[in-house]
């Protein structure tokens, strides 16, 4: 009861009774109630034994899981096109099979930005030390785990040699997700070598099983109630792989930008793997439009041309300095000087070493 001089609350919204379901939901639920699991399938060649309960009643979580999230399904659909042509046309030229595109679609969701809590970066979700194993350097300016083409080359190299070691795809899938060491372990300590029969961390039990369940969505959409044709999904990207030498000590990223004849943030979009410090001396391939590639020499060469290289003078360090006092003392700003010398706020300098100081007009 409102209290004297004060308004009566307006009246509640009647409730729907607990028995009502929004029939968008209802749709959805009796939707996922109807997903028939297959009887027989095969991944990367080797049968799935889904004639054991257990395992017929995994691969049906997973595709709940991925029906019931229309979002990153609908994701999916939309980047294959762009992305799934060159790692197909890598495992055909490796002669593996065509199903390992889906570790990428599992680990990423086809997003070479991906990064998990772990630390994973790119679209094969490569750690730092395994992507160093690997071939993939990580350095202020450029994380090669991002780049579509190598990070692709050296996951198919990394699940090669797992099932090198494991004689299974299964397994070997499960070693590249949870580590050989751990998946080697189990098996010596369970007695058994089929992934299937594995206790894993429930995370790898059910790696393989959404790569299964993805296979089957996305090679049968209309099995399970999508509509494929005439919807408006990524084109593949009108690009040309173009190699170009940076000579001088470092190369702004917008420089090549501006020599690719797109926005700073395309080039970052078409070259992922670009982290936006500037590049030092060495010789690098970027993704450039095609229309572009034609231009791209002769607009550095002017760029270049426009904005020579400032004077470098080294400063040896001594007693009682710090890396303030000198930027400071050469009137630069400690980013710049950090920056030029490959050294961070917390770097330790001692006295001896020689700096590298950028001379501005």
């Amino acid at each position: 009861m409102a209290a004297v001089g004060e308004a009566a609350p307006p009246p509640e919204t009647p409730r729907p009774a607990a028995s009502v379901v929004p029939l968008l939901e209802a749709a959805t639920i009796n939707h996922l109630l109807s997903i028939q699991v297959p009887e027989r399938m095969e991944f990367c060649g080797e049968p799935v034994p889904l004639e054991r309960p257990d395992v017929a009643e995994r691969l049906d979580l997973e595709l709940a899981v991925i029906l019931g999230n229309p979002v990153a399904t609908t994701l999916w659909f939309k980047r294959l096109p762009r992305y799934f042509p060159g790692i197909e046309a890598e495992l055909e030229r490796r002669g593996l099979p065509q199903d390992l595109k889906y570790v990428a679609l599992v680990e990423s969701n086809l997003r070479a930005s991906a990064r998990s809590s772990a630390g994973a970066v790119g679209p094969w979700q490569f750690m730092g030390g395994t992507g160093r194993e690997m071939g993939l350097e990580h350095s202020a300016w450029a994380d090669e785990r991002r780049d579509w083409d190598k990070a692709t080359s050296a996951a198919l190299d990394y699940l090669s040699a797992l099932r090198e070691s494991f004689d299974s795809w299964p397994a070997a899938l499960a070693a590249y997700n949870a580590g050989r060491q751990r998946v080697s372990n189990a098996m010596e300590e369970q007695q058994h070598i089929d992934y299937y029969d594995l206790v894993l961390p429930r995370e790898t039990e059910r790696y393989v099983f959404r790569m299964l369940a993805a296979k089957l969505v996305i090679e049968n959409p209309e099995q399970y109630g999508i509509r494929v044709p005439g919807a408006r999904l990524y084109a593949p990207l009108d690009v040309v792989v173009h190699e170009f030498r940076v000579r001088r000590r470092e190369l702004p990223v917008a420089a090549v930008a501006g020599a690719a004849g797109v926005p700073y943030r395309e080039l970052r979009r078409l070259n992922p793997w670009l982290l936006g410090a500037p590049l030092p001396r060495g010789t690098y391939r970027v993704q450039v439009p095609t229309a572009n590639v034609g231009s791209f020499d002769g607009e550095l060469a002017r760029w270049e041309a426009a904005n020579p290289e400032p004077q470098k003078v080294y400063y040896a360090v001594r007693r009682g300095d710090t890396l303030s006092a000198i930027a400071s003392r050469h009137s630069v700003s400690l980013h710049s000087l950090l920056q030029w010398n490959r050294l961070n706020a917390r770097s330790i300098i001692r006295p001896g070493q020689e700096l590298v100081i950028q001379l501005v007009d």
